[in-house]
């Protein structure tokens, strides 16, 4: 059994509080003024100091008219306190920033329609707020966005009038249309709403695509009963509406591709009666979002509708 007398064991070891305070105490002199900067009282900053030493074994401050001397083991220890100090003030500040979506990185699966503009449009206007936020973006059709996220391989999905699906949250950016895409004369006056029927006998520019947004299409012809020969078949809207600028017949686009820039000189026809659909955004119901993420999906929504206005 120890005897009274025997001096307790210490633990020279300084804990974060301990780094803090004796960094304050060491570049600023006096107790108060290491107060100041902590924004604490002066017995908070003298009793954590005490503790330090006692900790450590040895003084790091003599008094000396009211001004705290650093001891040699202070100057000692200083070089390797600053060094933690500074990551622990770069951890404070990117923890701030985390929480207010000021960095991060957000892992974005995308539609190829809405990753032709306003998705590059919105991540170089985010990023002039946020330069702190790094993206990973991935060109994926509807199954296969849907699938990333289940799997934990985005963390958003942009897409065209997706399902609701069990598990996937949405968030809702607004609406769209389907346009018709021509060249002049195909369809007389300029302007002119067009008829799905005015597209039987036309050079139609088909998309080969099971997503939403095709069955949507889809449905509106087989309600009317109107059936459309494909000249050529393609695998995104994109590049039909180029082939529509070449000269190369007709389309019916979403609404942000026939605005996308391309060749030629194409009009942009709104059909009657309208087809819309509605353009969301994607996310796990139980994996709820960084800040970041959700500051993100805000400004993309402010770009989809001054995109389309």
């Amino acid at each position: 059994m120890a005897s009274q007398d025997q001096e307790p064991k210490r633990n020279p070891t300084m804990r974060l509080r301990h780094i803090e305070v004796f960094h304050a105490v060491y570049t600023t002199g006096t107790v108060s003024n290491a107060a100041k900067r902590l924004n604490v009282s002066q017995p908070s900053i003298s009793k954590v100091l005490h503790h330090a030493e006692d900790q450590l074994g040895y003084p790091l401050f003599e008094r000396v008219k009211g001004k705290l001397i650093p001891t040699n083991e202070a100057h000692a220890l200083f070089g390797e306190v600053h060094k933690v100090y500074r990551q622990m003030r770069t951890l404070q500040a990117k923890s701030r920033n985390l929480r207010g979506g000021k960095s991060g990185h957000v892992r974005i699966a995308v539609m190829p329609a809405l990753g032709l503009n306003i998705l590059p449009l919105t991540i170089a206007n985010f990023r002039r707020q946020y330069p702190e936020v790094t993206f990973d973006v991935q060109t994926r059709h509807y199954d296969d966005l849907v699938k990333s996220l289940n799997e934990h391989e985005d963390d958003i999905g942009l897409a065209f009038n997706p399902p609701q699906t069990e598990g996937i949250q949405e968030y809702d950016f607004g609406s769209g249309e389907f346009v018709c895409i021509c060249n002049e004369g195909d369809f007389g006056k300029e302007g002119r709403k067009i008829r799905l029927e005015e597209l039987e006998g036309k050079d139609v520019i088909g998309i080969k695509d099971s997503g939403p947004l095709a069955e949507i299409l889809y449905s509106s012809l087989v309600d009317r009963g109107i059936d459309l020969e494909s000249v050529v078949t393609v695998q995104t809207y994109y590049i039909a509406k180029n082939i529509v600028g070449y000269g190369g017949g007709v389309a019916i686009v979403d609404q942000v591709t026939a605005l996308s820039e391309g060749p030629g000189n194409i009009e942009i026809r709104e059909l009657d009666p309208p087809i819309r659909y509605s353009v969301k955004g994607l996310y796990l119901e139980n994996s709820p979002l960084s800040a970041a993420c959700r500051n993100f999906l805000e400004f993309f929504k402010l770009t989809y509708e001054n995109y389309i206005s």
